[in-house]
């Protein structure tokens, strides 16, 4: 029998050794990463061979929407690419009801689903729980779909693994809903032992003492109930558990149903998983001050009051204003405000905290876009929202020849973000020297007030063009290079931070940034232990 494994990630590896054991199946692997097919001389990218097989074994990743939500996209591509009539069996995890959905829109394959349990835990596992790094360890194999096809996997998978196993013939329905259930599960528990570990911490108890007394009631399973260290552990993270729980509950919405108690679980761990490190844009200060209404729609504007609510909030709970390093290293009780985009409110703001609240410098980091200063470039959404409020958006449609203009203005702007981000340079000067006005230009903070801030404050450099760097690579590093140089002549000081605009990063910008001389880049989606993806929450 011929075997096909389409994925060559962490799973696929694992069912490449189970299937090769005792030599029974000739196996085969597909994958189209470059860095795969280089390190494995056996990997092929020539997806169409798979039709050679009998049974085809999908194990590629099903990555999270922007909503949360599961995209199956790369396994719907995969099984398009099956022409004729194959046993395949789909590894990945997908919500429910989806096998059922590629049933029917494949009827000539006979799909199954298999809920997966190999891991990536980094520690040991005795029995009967070590089948985490080997497929053949597994004591029990579920298997979703028409019986007739769970009957056939059965035998392949029985002939390697043996008799002892328990293999479980199910509907794919209830084999998709009891992964999500089990890492929900796992996700609800570890938050439940963090929020013992802040209790036990509060009567100046040791969690660890406790924890021992309670698995002393042999009902209670020993698994995701330690706590190894304070800054690591307090929350779940990893390839799944966020990533199955956000799934399994943004597909549920869908169903009608608002899963609450999970969301709480969510919620309780991205507050445990955020740093304390604000991120703030406009800031509304007086009641007479002029900000256009769609920034805040938008959700682009917090006053200024809130800012000091937050703040007393963070003091009340013990914790103080600190630098980068500190609100990396302990997060738990350091916290810091930054400010993007170098609005002209700005240096009010920065005067009012640093005196009202004795703020350290390092506390406060106000993040420039350099474009308006050296070449009159405005941020192109600055203009977008200006066109927008002004009922002109129709001739940004028009300059950029975009189509789909509609009734919904927000739409609009999204639609506009989205051309706009992967444009050049030169195009952002084109559109600034077509659009702009002084109404727009007057936002932004003039050379005067970026030196005064960076007496009480600290600056960083936000680029020049306000575009998503990952695109034009070429001039990125330039740019940023750039960027550095102006502020850095301009303040007769050394500039160590840079803020990638939209929060938009990759490797190659983090080794630039790296190498351009900085000590680390703020993004929105936090990496950890890397100093060039800081993440941020917003205000």
């Amino acid at each position: 029998m011929k075997i096909a494994i389409i994925g060559f990630g962490y799973v696929g590896r694992a069912f490449y050794s189970f299937f090769k054991t005792y030599g029974y199946y000739e196996v085969s692997v597909f994958d189209n990463d470059e860095k795969v097919l280089k390190e494995f001389d056996y990997v092929s990218s020539k997806l169409e061979d798979v039709n050679l097989s009998d049974l085809i074994v999908i194990c590629v990743p099903t990555p999270a929407n922007s909503d949360g939500s599961v995209n199956t996209n790369i396994v719907d591509e995969v099984l398009s690419v099956i022409g004729s009539e194959k046993l395949v069996l789909i590894k990945s995890t997908i919500p429910p009801n989806i096998t059922d959905k590629f049933s029917k829109k494949y009827p000539y394959l006979h799909i199954v689903f298999s809920p997966e349990y190999i891991g990536e835990s980094k520690y040991f596992l005795p029995l009967p729980y070590d089948f985490n790094k080997e497929v053949i360890k597994t004591p029990y194999f579920i298997f979703g779909g028409d019986c007739r096809d769970t009957d056939k996997i059965v035998k392949i998978f029985s002939k390697i693994a043996g008799p002892t196993k328990e293999y479980i013939q199910t509907s794919s329905l209830n084999a998709e809903l009891c992964k999500y259930m089990e890492n929900s599960f796992f996700a609800t528990k570890i938050i439940f032992c963090n929020e013992f570990y802040k209790i036990c911490e509060s009567f100046g108890a040791n969690y660890s003492q406790v924890r021992e007394l309670w698995l002393k009631d042999v009902r209670i399973n020993k698994m995701h109930t330690m706590i190894y260290d304070n800054e690591d552990t307090l929350c779940f993270s990893g390839k799944c558990l966020p990533k199955d729980l956000s799934g399994i509950i943004q597909h549920t919405i869908k169903q009608g149903y608002q899963p609450e108690f999970l969301q709480k679980v969510q919620e309780c761990n991205n507050e445990i998983h955020k740093l304390n490190i604000l991120m703030i844009h406009r800031v509304h200060i007086h009641a007479n001050q002029l900000i256009n209404p769609l920034y805040f729609e938008r959700g682009l504007v917090v006053s200024i009051f809130k800012i000091e609510q937050i703040i007393n909030s963070f003091l009340e709970r013990g914790m103080s204003f600190g630098s980068l390093e500190q609100c990396l290293s302990n997060p738990n009780k350091y916290f810091c405000l930054t400010f993007d985009d170098g609005f002209k409110e700005h240096i009010e703001v920065a005067k009012r905290i640093s005196k009202k609240y004795n703020a350290t410098q390092e506390s406060l980091i106000f993040c420039i876009n350099v474009g308006n200063l050296a070449y009159n470039i405005c941020n192109a959404m600055d203009i977008v929202y200006y066109m927008a409020y002004h009922s002109q958006i129709e001739l940004l449609f028009e300059y950029m020849n975009i189509k789909n203009l509609n009734n919904d203005m927000i739409n609009n702007i999204l639609l506009i973000k989205q051309y706009l981000l992967k444009q050049s340079p030169e195009f952002f000067k084109s559109l600034t020297q077509a659009f702009s006005c002084d109404e727009i230009q007057n936002n932004y903070l003039n050379i005067r007030d970026i030196q005064e801030i960076s007496q009480i404050a600290t600056i960083a450099s936000h680029g020049i063009t306000h575009r998503d760097l990952r695109f034009h690579q070429d001039l990125s590093t330039e740019e940023i290079l750039e960027s550095k140089d102006i502020l850095e002549e301009m303040l007769n000081k050394e500039i160590t931070i840079f803020c990638y605009p939209e929060g938009k990063n990759d490797a190659f910008l983090q080794e630039s940034c790296k190498e351009l001389g900085f000590q680390y880049a703020l993004s929105i989606q936090h990496s950890k232990k890397n100093n060039y993806s800081v993440g941020r929450r917003y205000c």
